[in-house]
C-alpha cells in the first residue's frame, strides 16, 4: 500500500514537514540521529519483499548511495540473500558496521563541559550538606544516563562510564550520611559496576574503598575489609588515593574487631602509601591526605585501646582541619574522642563530648552517621554508668535526631 507523505510521517512519527524536506533533497538530506532511527525502525520491520521494492525505487530515483560514498550518506541495505555471493553479502554487512561505529550523538566537546561540572561537585563536595549535594548531582546524572543510552564510540563510552560511577559514588555516600542504608548500598553497587566498565583500574579501587565505609558505619564489618582488600589487590602496592584509604579502612575495621596484629599493619601500610601520594591539602572527594589519615587512625587506635596515642592524633588531626571547611570528619574525630573517654572509665565525659558535637552540628549536617557514630559512644558506657544523667541526655538527643 502506497502512503502520501501526511500519512507517511503519521505513520513513522516523525513531521510530514521533515518527510517532505527528505524528499526534496534526497542524498544531501540531514537526518538528526533520531530521524535516523525512526527510518531505521521501519526499515528493519519491512519483509524481504518489501526492503526489494524500497531499494528499487531508491535505486529509480537515483538516491542509493554507491559503495564509495562517503560514510556520511550510507543508508542501511541489505543485500539479497539469492544472489547467493558471500563477499557482497559481507559489503552489505560492512555498510552497515561502519554506519554503526560512525554513529554518535554526542560531541567530545559536550562530554568535556560534563566532566567539568562533575569535577566541581566533586570538588565541593565535602563542604556540602548531603541532601544539597543531591539536588545538585541529579541534573549531571540524567544527563549523561541520557546520553549512555546511545550508542557511542568506545572511548566516548568510556568517559560515560567514569562519569556515572564517580556520580554513583558521590550520591551513595550523600545517602549513607543520610541513613539511606538499603539505597546507599545499591548506589555503590552501580558505582562499581560504571566503574568496571571503563578501563580505569585507580577508579575501579576507588569505588571499591569508598563502598567499604557503608557497612563499617552500618554493618558488616567483615564486608568492610573484604571491599578494602579488594580495591588494594586491583593496583597492588600501588601509591594512590584508592590504595592509601582502602588500608587506613581495613586498619580501622580490623581494630574494631579486636585484630590488634592485622590493625597494626593495615595502618602501617595505609601510612607509608599516603607519605608516598603528593602533598595536597585538596579536601575534594576520593583524595586521601595528611588529615583523613589521621581521621582513620584515630578510630584505630580508639578502638585498640591505645586511647594516648589517639588522642594526640585527634587533636593533630583537628588542628588540620581547623581551618577548612569540612564540617563531618572533624565531629567524627571528636565522637572518637568522646568513645575513648567512654572506654577507659570516663563515661561522663564522653557523653557530655558526644552530646556537645551533636548539638554543634548545623541541622544540614546533623544527619545518621553522625549519630550512629554518637550511639556507638552510648554503647561503650559500662553498665554500671548507663543511668547517669549525661548518658540518659545523650540518649534523648540520639532519639529525636532518629525520630526527626
Amino acid at each position: 500500500m502506497l502512503l502520501g507523505v501526511d500519512e507517511f510521517g503519521h505513520a513513522i512519527g516523525c513531521s510530514p514537514r521533515s518527510v517532505r524536506l527528505w524528499e526534496s533533497k534526497g542524498i544531501r538530506a540531514h537526518l538528526n540521529p533520531s530521524s535516523k532511527r525512526l527510518l531505521e525502525r521501519e526499515y528493519a520491520n519491512l519483509n524481504e519483499a518489501g526492503r526489494q521494492r524500497f531499494e528499487a525505487a531508491l535505486e529509480q530515483a537515483g538516491r542509493l548511495p554507491q559503495a564509495t560514498a562517503e560514510p556520511a550518506t550510507r543508508i542501511q541495505i541489505s543485500v539479497s540473500s539469492q544472489q547467493g555471493d558471500l563477499l557482497a553479502t559481507f559489503d552489505g554487512l560492512r555498510l552497515v558496521v561502519d554506519q554503526t561505529l560512525s554513529r554518535c550523538t554526542v560531541t567530545p566537546a559536550r562530554v568535556e563541559l560534563i566532566e567539568e561540572r562533575v569535577a566541581d561537585r566533586i570538588r565541593t563536595y565535602t563542604t556540602t550538606p548531603p541532601a544539597v549535594a543531591l539536588a545538585e548531582i541529579a541534573p549531571d546524572f540524567f544527563e549523561v544516563q541520557t546520553i549512555s543510552e546511545e550508542r557511542q564510540p568506545a572511548a566516548i563510552q568510556a568517559r560515560l562510564s567514569e562519569l556515572s560511577a564517580a556520580l554513583g559514588l558521590l550520591t551513595a555516600d550523600a545517602l549513607m550520611k543520610l541513613g539511606e542504608i538499603g539505597r546507599a548500598n545499591t548506589w555503590y553497587g552501580t558505582a562499581r559496576m560504571a566503574a568496571d566498565d571503563s578501563p580505569n583500574r585507580q577508579l575501579q579501587a576507588t569505588a571499591r574503598a569508598q563502598h567499604a565505609m557503608l557497612p563499617y558505619y552500618y554493618g558488616d564489618l567483615g564486608k568492610t575489609i573484604a571491599l578494602a582488600r579488594s580495591a588494594q589487590e586491583l593496583l597492588s602496592d600501588t601509591a594512590c588515593d584508592a590504595t592509601a584509604l582502602a588500608a587506613a579502612a581495613e586498619a580501622r575495621a580490623l581494630a574494631r574487631l579486636g585484630d590488634q596484629a592485622g590493625a597494626e599493619q593495615a595502618m602501617n601500610k595505609a601510612q607509608r602509601l599516603t607519605e608516598a601520594l603528593p602533598n595536597t591539602g585538596s579536601d575534594e572527594a576520593f583524595r586521601f591526605n595528611a588529615r583523613r589519615l589521621l581521621l582513620y587512625m584515630s578510630g584505630t587506635l580508639t578502638y585498640m585501646g591505645r586511647i594516648t596515642r589517639a588522642r594526640r592524633i585527634q587533636d593533630e588531626a583537628l588542628q588540620l582541619y581547623r581551618d577548612t571547611p569540612v564540617v563531618i570528619d572533624p565531629a567524627l574525630i571528636q565522637l572518637d574522642t568522646a568513645l575513648g573517654y567512654a572506654m577507659s572509665g570516663s563515661a561522663d565525659d564522653g557523653c557530655r563530648l558526644a552530646e556537645h558535637v551533636l548539638d554543634s552540628l548545623p541541622d544540614e549536617h546533623r544527619t545518621r552517621i553522625v549519630a550512629t557514630r554518637a550511639g556507638d559512644v552510648l554503647d561503650a558506657v559500662p553498665t554500671g554508668h548507663r543511668l547517669l544523667p549525661s548518658a540518659a541526655s545523650l540518649r534523648k538527643l540520639i532519639s529525636a535526631e532518629a525520630a526527626g
